[in-house]
């Protein structure tokens, strides 16, 4: 199976699993990063706010928010915790029969889209989806960046992409400039060469060491620091405009929600992204998922407008021709 077969897989698995949810209430139809906090719940019953905070990584105003929404739609419930009056417990609300008439329609649905009849051979087919899927959610850590950093990694070519670097030049980066995910620093240390108070953010203090090396052997202002693209809330700034390079498209669809979450906390109305990422057109291979532009606009479908999305080329040390990307200009509204 080679990466264009098994992404097709992975979105009609989902398809196939969200219309079997039921949903009398409308749930399916809320935002990604509200759903998020119902999974999180309905996995942990009896939590508190505080604890679905650093499970997600969803800023506290987000999880209240949605918790607010999900009890009003009446799929969560809120009870005082009688051991400690002053923590609300969060747990779902019971709906007799419907996790098992989800199973069902699930397992009935893979058997009709797989051709197979018998219960063994579904039975096989679940639990090696289920051990995949667990394979699969495992995280890329700060650790795993920081190996990468003991060489060159494939996306740290010690220049900015011509893609963003042709944004610099046509006087598109105004104001205060964040650049998340940013590596060894080049795009922030762009934007600081004209002037822009830059701050770059990134979970590898291996890169962040280099870029403040870099910074200080040109003499440039740039800050870098070591911090996680989930929770940019915790700078205590904002931005008019937010550098990705590389960064949006190594998430999951739940870490895209809460990346895009975290981005809202830091950047002003009318502050643009400008998100450079591999493309669906690019072909299979190494490298990161590659991304649709349906999957940008939903991303950023709440509280963003994408103004734009176009071919673009990524440099990468294990692709000398470049390989195929989306630039896409998003503004905070």
């Amino acid at each position: 199976m080679d990466g264009f077969e098994l992404y097709d897989l992975g979105r009609k698995l989902m398809k196939i699993g969200e219309d079997a949810i039921p949903d009398p209430t409308g749930i399916n139809r809320l935002p990604v990063g509200v759903r998020h906090v119902m999974t999180d719940v309905f996995s942990h019953p009896g939590t508190s706010v505080a604890e679905i905070t650093e499970r997600t990584g969803f800023p506290a105003g987000h999880i209240e928010a949605s918790v607010a929404t999900l009890r009003d739609a009446g799929a969560l419930a809120t009870t005082l915790d009688p051991a400690d009056p002053g923590r609300t417990l969060v747990r779902p609300v019971p709906r007799h029969g419907a996790a098992d008439r989800a199973a069902a329609t699930v397992d009935g649905r893979l058997a009709e889209a797989a051709g197979i009849q018998e219960p063994d051979q579904l039975k096989d087919m679940v639990t090696t989806l289920e051990m995949l899927a667990r394979r699969l959610s495992r995280r890329l850590t700060p650790e795993h960046f920081n190996a990468q950093y003991s060489g060159t990694p494939p996306w740290d070519t010690g220049r900015p992409q011509p893609a963003l670097l042709r944004l610099a030049e046509s006087g598109a980066l105004r104001g205060r400039v964040l650049e998340a995910g940013c590596g060894t620093g080049e795009h922030a240390l762009m934007a600081a060469a004209l002037g822009l108070p830059t701050v770059g953010v990134d979970p590898a203090s291996a890169a962040i060491a280099i870029a403040q090396r870099k910074a200080e052997e040109r003499g440039l202002s740039a800050r870098f620091l070591v911090g996680s693209a989930f929770n940019l809330g915790e700078l205590g700034e904002q931005f008019d405009t937010a550098l990705d390079s590389g960064l949006f498209h190594v998430f999951s669809d739940e870490e895209r929600a809460r990346y895009v979450d975290s981005l809202s906390t830091v950047m002003t109305p009318d502050a643009r992204l400008f998100l450079l990422c591999f493309s669906d057109r690019q072909p299979p291979g190494n490298g990161p998922r590659r991304v649709g532009q349906d999957e940008i606009r939903t991303s950023f479908a709440d509280g963003w407008r994408v103004d734009a999305i176009e071919p673009a080329t990524m440099d990468n040390n294990n692709n000398p021709e470049g390989v195929k990307a989306w630039l896409a200009t998003i503004t905070r509204i």
